[in-house]
């Protein structure tokens, strides 16, 4: 017993002291003036620095790991300094009003522009990127903002524009110089954030090797991407995928997807939830016509739908736009558009989906007879939608829409039509297909299924149905016990679904009508934006007036 005592002493001891002799790096200058720069502490001449105790600072240090998505110790070690010494905007990361914030939302916003259409004017340019490349990116860059806020922009030789970019060095007519090549590479102002003329503005540190390639040197893209994202009024996030991270990071110019969800997300909050003048002037003139002519003359038309945005010559895939499908009467059909080749097609930005699912990376869209292709969200393929049979000519002729879709863990494709139940190789249907709903072990009553994905939490198959749902566990391929359960326990979650995913970001998200909520898998719930449009969020479509409705008065 006294051997063992000894054992436990001498191991509390060594545990003890090593803890005790981890590197715990303290706050330096340095440390202090980053914080301070950034918007951590309150610049005020080092005179509250003697009120922090070592506590207050270490949950200041959390939130600077935070924002540089680093392990949160609340210690500045060898990470944290890495990260203070990394190139990054010089936008500060915390503003006054967040201390007190409680909102759960991981994109933050400042204020917008309160019109559609925008000016900049490009004041000058680095030697090393040429006026051509620069005023090319710059256009790039606003273009990939506006699509997600219907904004459109003018270049405009006046330095009267909303937008003026402009390359400088060390002071340069404004209270936050640049520190030559590296750590800082260019800053920018909101939209009406009290420097009235400076409004908007992109400062670049001349100083910085500006390519066009990460490879070369920084990025000018990327970094234009960014900065113009604070110009319309977004400020940092804490995700590491946005473009809107503080940090640098290498060139997203052959990017397919370069905005992330929270970079949507913002752009939405501020220019589809709020009515701008344009909108205002739009519904009064709007109304005064159907006033005027409301007899005798053919009735106002409802607003067109406007089709996936027309894709740029270097991107690919590309969104295929549609017009509107008209009756004689001179009416929408807000659930037929006409593609080019005069077919008349479901409005895949109506929402209402038969069935989507991911299918080996990529994004499958199932409504009526067709099936859309989609490499990311908004980038739609070029030649769909396709008739669902043209892609499975082995599917039997009467099998009209599918209902549900998902791929197993072995790479087989599973489709639900019905009570039929259809396994595809890639190839061609096998396992005997078609096969019974009671193949899942599912009840003998069902007709069909709403929806099935399975949940990337923990690898099970999940079946959807009104107000229930069921578990299937694809190793033993079985039901798992004590199914079906109440759709109440996915917490915010409506019934009858229209379709669910797992999509490759991770995260969960379940559709029904226009509407699309996004699941925390780690919260067990619906997060506090949800739910939000499907069309210009996952097809780039810019459906108006069902943003606008679903915002509320």
């Amino acid at each position: 017993m006294a051997t063992v005592l000894i054992k436990f002493i001498f191991c509390w001891c060594l545990c003890f002291y090593w803890t005790e002799c981890l590197p715990k790096i303290e706050p330096n200058n340095n440390a202090l003036k980053f914080m301070k720069n950034y918007g951590y502490l309150i610049d005020d001449n080092e005179q509250s620095e003697a009120i922090y105790s070592q506590e207050n600072l270490s949950e200041i240090i959390k939130k600077v790991q935070h924002f540089g998505a680093i392990e949160e110790t609340g210690v500045i070690d060898n990470n944290t300094l890495k990260l203070m010494t990394s190139r990054r905007c010089g936008v500060p990361d915390i503003r006054p009003e967040k201390f007190t914030s409680n909102r759960r939302k991981r994109f933050a916003i400042v204020s917008g522009w309160n019109k559609r259409h925008l000016t900049y004017y490009i004041s000058n340019w680095s030697l090393k990127l040429g006026e051509a490349t620069v005023a090319e990116n710059i256009e790039k860059a606003l273009n990939v903002w506006g699509r997600y806020g219907r904004l459109s922009f003018s270049r405009v030789d006046s330095p009267k524009a909303d937008i003026i970019v402009t390359f400088g060095r060390g002071y340069h007519g404004d209270r936050y110089p640049f520190d030559g090549p590296g750590l800082i590479l260019a800053h920018a102002f909101f939209p009406s954030n009290g420097d009235e003329d400076l409004s908007g503005d992109i400062h670049f540190d001349d100083d910085e090797d500006w390519s066009v390639s990460s490879n070369d040197g920084t990025d000018f893209f990327t970094v234009a991407l960014h900065e113009l994202g604070h110009s319309l009024g977004l400020s940092h996030s804490t995700v590491s995928d946005s473009v809107m991270f503080p940090y640098y990071k290498e060139s997203q110019k052959d990017s397919n997807n370069l905005l992330d969800y929270d970079d949507i997300l913002g752009m939405y909050t501020l220019y589809i939830q709020r009515t701008l003048n344009e909108d205002q002037f739009e519904t009064s003139t709007k109304q005064q016509f159907t006033t005027a002519n409301s007899v005798g003359t053919r009735p106002w038309r409802t607003r067109p739908w406007f089709g996936p945005r027309k894709p740029t010559s270097t991107e690919t895939p590309t969104s295929k736009a549609t017009t509107p499908f008209s009756r004689d009467d001179g009416s929408i059909d807000d659930d037929q558009v006409q593609d080019p080749r005069g077919k008349t097609l479901p409005n895949i930005c109506n929402g209402h989906f038969d069935a989507v699912a991911t299918l080996r990376g990529e994004l499958f869209i199932f409504k009526n007879q067709y099936i859309w292709r989609l490499k990311d969200k908004g980038f739609i393929y070029p030649g769909y939608p396709t008739l669902i049979r043209q892609m499975f000519p082995k599917l039997p002729e009467n099998i009209t829409k599918i209902d549900a879709a998902y791929q197993r863990p072995d790479g087989n494709i599973v489709f639900f039509t019905g009570t039929l139940v259809w396994i595809f190789n890639g190839f061609e249907f096998i396992e005997d297909s078609p096969l019974s709903l009671t193949h899942y072990e599912l009840p003998e009553y069902l007709d069909s299924v709403d929806a099935v994905q399975t949940w990337a939490k923990n690898g099970k198959t999940y079946i959807y149905k009104r107000d229930r749902f069921w578990r299937y566990n694809e190793k033993t391929k079985t039901m798992d016990a004590g199914y079906p359960m109440s759709m109440e326990r996915w917490k915010g979650v409506p019934n009858d679904l229209d379709a669910a995913i797992s999509w490759k970001d991770g995260v969960t998200y379940f559709f029904k009508g226009d509407l699309f909520w996004k699941f925390d898998n780690n919260w067990i719930t619906t997060t506090e934006e949800s739910p939000l449009p499907v069309s210009p969020i996952w097809l780039g479509c810019q459906e108006v007036e069902k943003m606008k409705r679903l915002s509320g008065p």
